[in-house]
């Protein structure tokens, strides 16, 4: 019941179903499913298992992450702002899932569960972007029903998300499920390219190369020709639709109003560094940035004043949490790089199909953070739910390659346990007598601490029988 809770929980975080069926914001689905999933988490997990899935040293550095969120609030350049965002209705969210994450998804069937329903969201988000989107706007730009992602951000959304549906492309589980990964790749790709977003477009190139030059994911060369074809159909059924001239000015930024423009993101980045380095602690409080820079550019005399995001999930986290929570958040990008890394170079075996999805997995993890990564380095998403939920995949898949278990199916771990029974059984007749001899003569004269002793020392030596047995043999005496 929890995972199904925590299921329906992501599907609500990830796929933001209220922002196109809006008869549902009253209700605060969000809200509801968080509390219903926490309380079953809270009744229902044991506190070892909890313990465990939060001794993991990205979990360690994410518990401390948010800590130091929560320290700078006094010391934000707007602490209501800071408040508001860490713990009223923002980042403690981000925490809650993450923790409902790695507590939860125990084993591989769990983690594909999981992967499904994160397939679930991003079909939905492509069906609300060509049939119930809003309106085209800025360009001919694509704005996806709701106000919770502009085209930008949208990009960003669904680089964070397909990749992970390729699993089902390339991994049979039913051929509904190969259907709809197919439908959301390829609904995926169209919408990036009607966003008009550069970074996205960017991101986007980024998980194309790691995709067709390396081996991420076990996808064969039929597979990437087949990707190439589907990208360069779609460019050709929707160029009409696509602003390809916006794509085109990334060959010649020196005009660029980012580069040379007031409020440009070349000098909101100069001004997110220079907020680092002045307050390098606690930095200027989360969601603080547009404040502290807006004060700082008053300060000096300037004539343009406007609040701006800073354009960078980077420089956003250094300067409004300052310079130790940066260290602290690339230590967990470098963890989770590493581990998804470490995960997509499985040696697969034929004769295991544990090992083959768990390598497929995390190949495609891999392409869906590398997109991530890239496109947020141009858009403020730093404090992201789906940074939470790479950081989150990182561990479970972390705790689920350190499991012996699912390399194992289950008719191999039933003929291991066989196999391990009938050896520990192999005692002959003169062992046993031997046993029981060693029993009486331990227990005469010692006041039991000579059997106990003899009892720890026989239970460690090898091919011995557990303490158990050497109980139940002094129980039949």
């Amino acid at each position: 019941m929890t995972f199904k809770l925590f299921l329906l929980c992501s599907f609500v975080f990830l796929g933001r179903p209220q922002d196109v069926l809006t008869f549902l914001q009253p209700m605060r689905p969000a809200l509801v499913v968080t509390v219903l999933a926490v309380g079953a988490m809270i009744f229902g997990t044991r506190r070892q298992e909890l313990s465990a899935a939060l001794s993991s040293s990205i979990s360690k550095g994410y518990l401390l992450f948010f800590l130091i969120m929560i320290i700078g609030i006094p010391f934000a350049f707007h602490r209501r702002i800071a408040f508001e965002a860490v713990l009223v209705e923002g980042y403690y969210v981000n925490m809650l899932f993450f923790v409902l994450l790695v507590s939860q998804v125990t084993s591989l069937q769990r983690l594909k569960s999981l992967v499904w329903v994160i397939c679930l969201c991003t079909l939905m988000y492509c069906v609300s972007g060509g049939l119930l989107q809003t309106e085209y706007a800025g360009g001919g730009r694509l704005y996806l029903a709701g106000e919770m992602f502009d085209p930008n951000d949208t990009a960003y959304v669904l680089l964070a998300l397909f990749p992970l549906c390729l699993y089902f492309v390339r991994i049979d589980e039913g051929l509904l499920k190969r259907l709809v990964a197919v439908a959301a790749v390829i609904g995926s790709m169209a919408t990036i390219l009607h966003t008009g977003s550069r970074g996205g477009i960017v991101g986007f190139g980024a998980v194309l190369l790691v995709l067709l030059l390396t081996k991420a994911g076990g996808i064969g060369k039929s597979y990437k020709w087949l990707i190439v074809v589907v990208i360069v159909s779609t460019l050709l059924f929707l160029r009409d639709s696509i602003d390809v001239e916006r794509y085109l000015t990334l060959t010649d930024m020196s005009s660029d109003y980012n580069v040379t423009g007031k409020g440009g993101r070349l000098e909101l980045w100069k001004g997110a560094v220079v907020l680092s380095f002045t307050n390098p602690v606690t930095g200027v409080g989360v969601q603080c940035f547009s404040w502290a820079h807006f004060l700082d550019k008053a300060a000096a005399g300037d004539s343009y004043l406007r609040f701006h995001g800073v354009h960078n999930s980077y420089l956003q986290i250094s300067a409004e949490v300052g310079l130790i929570g940066f260290g602290i958040f690339m230590y967990i990008i470098v963890r989770s790089f590493s581990t998804f890394l470490r995960m997509s170079r499985i040696q697969v075996q034929p004769e295991k199909r544990e090992t083959s999805e768990m390598s497929a997995l995390g190949g495609f993890m891999l392409l869906g953070f590398t997109g991530l990564l890239v496109s947020g380095f141009f858009l403020s998403q730093g404090y992201s739910i789906y940074l939470t939920l790479y950081f989150g995949l990182a561990v479970a898949v972390g705790r689920l390659q350190g499991s012996a278990s699912i390399w194992y199916s289950s008719s191999q771990e039933a003929s291991f346990s066989s196999a391990k029974a009938d050896r520990n059984m192999r005692l002959t007749e003169v062992d046993v007598r031997d046993t029981e001899a060693r029993i009486h003569s331990g227990g005469k004269g010692t006041g039991g601490r000579a059997r106990h002793g003899w009892d720890q020392e026989w239970a460690g030596s090898a091919g011995a029988p557990s303490r158990r047995y050497s109980l139940d043999c002094r129980k039949a005496q």
